[in-house]
């Protein structure tokens, strides 16, 4: 994954454990906000993180993040935040820099860390929704972190002010305030709330028939590369993502039913051919094994992403 092209600076390990924070009660420092009517099947969500009110230490100030189908659009208050990554001595940081970030389709997991407490801010697209409002595009971006200036033409220059300087209370409105009645031409309204994992899976169901229109005059060879051209992948791929990310959702249901967990009948639930294959499809999306994902959901302050997204 590509950050801004800067110094990569000593940082924690990124696999270094770190207790959950202590917060006082009632206190809120992380938030998931669903789209306005206005941007629905474009916009997913609005993730907010502020810890200035926390007493963290290093490996507390890691975050951990999943694979994932979505484009997303971060900026920063208050905080360095930036990519940790492996070195040649060892874990090194380096830093996104001043501005609003665009990042395409993850095929891995990513570990981000700050030296400071502060603000972030993470808006959550649709990736065919994103490449239609911004004209982006998507294999250019794909596991890469950028610049959104360099991503996109001078007439959203606009945009990326107001959005920098936005927060948590006012990031929708200036998202609505300049995309929605370019999503309404595009797309039409869309009064539907689907939740965040039907949303994941109405995209690859989209490329899906994508693949099913083209098949009718081309090769499967053809199709096959014609996707990955498209959306930075296989199809193959998209559904192992999703597949992925319902067993999170199945996981979570049980934990919070008190129900034992049995992770070869899950697996055969949502789809897998058997444990060794979901062991392996976890890996490739958290970085970790089934139950140290669990463990970690469940104790880590670097999965505060994981325990508000699912």
């Amino acid at each position: 994954m590509a950050a801004s092209p800067v110094t990569a600076l000593p940082c924690p390990a990124p696999f270094e454990r770190a207790p959950r924070a202590l917060r006082a009660a009632g206190a809120a420092h992380e938030s998931l906000d669903l789209a306005p009517a206005s941007l629905q099947g474009a916009l997913l969500a609005l993730v907010t993180r502020d810890t200035r009110t926390l007493l963290l230490d290093d490996a507390q100030r890691l975050t951990h993040f999943p694979a994932s189908p979505f484009v997303t659009l971060s900026w920063f208050r208050g905080a360095d935040v930036g990519l940790v990554a492996p070195g040649p001595h060892g874990p090194a940081w380096s830093p996104f820099g001043p501005g609003v970030f665009v990042s395409g389709t993850q095929s891995h997991p990513s570990v981000s860390w700050a030296p400071t407490t502060g603000c972030g801010y993470v808006a959550c697209f649709n990736a065919d929704a994103a490449q239609a409002l911004f004209g982006l595009d998507l294999a250019a971006i794909q596991d890469r972190f950028v610049p959104v200036g360099a991503a996109t033409g001078p007439e959203f220059a606009p945009l990326w002010e107001a959005l920098a300087a936005s927060d948590g209370a006012t990031a929708a409105g200036v998202l609505e305030t300049h995309l929605a009645r370019r999503w309404q031409g595009l797309q039409g309204r869309d009064t539907r709330r689907p939740s965040l994992q039907q949303l994941g899976r109405h995209w690859v169901e989209r490329l899906a028939w994508k693949a099913g229109q083209w098949g009718r005059v081309h090769s499967p060879r053809h199709v096959e590369r014609r996707i990955k051209s498209f959306s930075g992948r296989s199809l193959r791929e998209w559904h192992s993502i999703v597949r992925t990310e319902g067993l999170f959702f199945a996981a979570r249901e049980r934990h919070e039913a008190g129900l034992p967990f049995d992770w070869a009948t899950l697996a055969l639930d949502e789809g897998f051919t058997d444990q060794a294959h979901m062991i392996r499809s976890v890996r490739r999306i958290t970085g970790f094994s089934p139950t140290e994902f669990a463990q970690r959901f469940e104790q880590d302050e670097s999965f505060w992403m994981y325990r508000l997204w699912v």
